[in-house]
């Protein structure tokens, strides 16, 4: 079997260099350079693929590139939006909040929300009340429409511009509408969907409330000896103290 060229490896690294570098490679030029035959030179690079070797091209422009240069908005001919900016912002769910930015009555509205466990539990439970009220104020308007009475859901208005240069006008010219349309059977549906979910926070948060209730009464209890147990007479809670070293008269005794 011959020997493998040492000028074939060689070749091949020298073009995936300058194609490294994005240089053009003439491989006429290279095979002269190598001192090898120009069609050697191409037999090798179809039978070792230097092409699947080269270097993957980044989209875009490539470094240096300057083609974009001077356009309305390529990359470093503006400042950019500043600090802060709600340009992009639909409609507020999922924007970033910037403290400075707040106005006085939202400042004050986040100032008075209740950060301690108890009051935030408490602050929730009554938010969630007053979305279960609202579903259920909805689920009956729905319930007494008309069988065959529909609620616009959503639109999809496309527009042509009209006109051109300094004249063109944005959506002058309407090609198309589309208008979607739920039943009020559909939007019950819906709404029990919501419903469900916030009696179930509800419940949670009931269940939370119960469990802080009950491990703060065990440690008032630690602290203080009092022991707060109802009445089998009047029904109202009767408080029994028991002083450490003390036993009740009616209890065992004990030796």
């Amino acid at each position: 079997m011959p020997k493998r060229s040492e000028k074939r490896d060689a070749a091949k690294a020298e073009y995936l260099a300058r194609k490294g570098r994005g240089e053009l490679v003439d491989l006429r030029e290279l095979a002269e350079g190598l001192g090898v035959n120009y069609q050697t030179l191409r037999n090798w690079k179809s039978a070792d693929e230097w092409e699947k070797a080269e270097p993957k091209k980044k989209r875009g422009g490539q470094p240096g590139n300057r083609n974009s240069a001077g356009h309305k908005n390529a990359a470093g001919s503006h400042k950019g939006a500043p600090a802060g900016n709600h340009n992009a912002e639909k409609d507020g769910a999922y924007s970033t909040i910037f403290f400075d930015t707040l106005s006085e009555a939202e400042r004050e509205l986040v100032m008075n929300t209740p950060v301690g466990s108890r009051a935030a539990l408490e602050h929730e439970m009554q938010i969630l009340k007053f979305r279960e009220h609202r579903i259920l104020t909805k689920i009956i308007e729905y319930e007494q429409a008309p069988e065959d009475e529909l609620y616009l859901n959503s639109v999809l208005d496309m527009r042509q511009p009209a006109g051109r240069g300094d004249k063109k006008i944005d959506g002058a010219r309407q090609q198309m509408g589309m208008y979607s349309k739920d039943s009020a059977f559909a939007r019950v549906l819906k709404l029990q969907d919501a419903l469900y979910k916030v009696q179930g926070r509800i419940a949670k948060i009931a269940d939370s409330l119960r469990a802080l209730e009950e491990r703060l009464e065990i440690l008032r209890m630690r602290a203080t000896g009092v022991v707060e147990t109802p009445d089998q007479e009047t029904g109202e809670d009767a408080v029994e103290l028991w002083p450490e070293g003390t036993e009740d008269a009616d209890g065992p005794e004990t030796v």
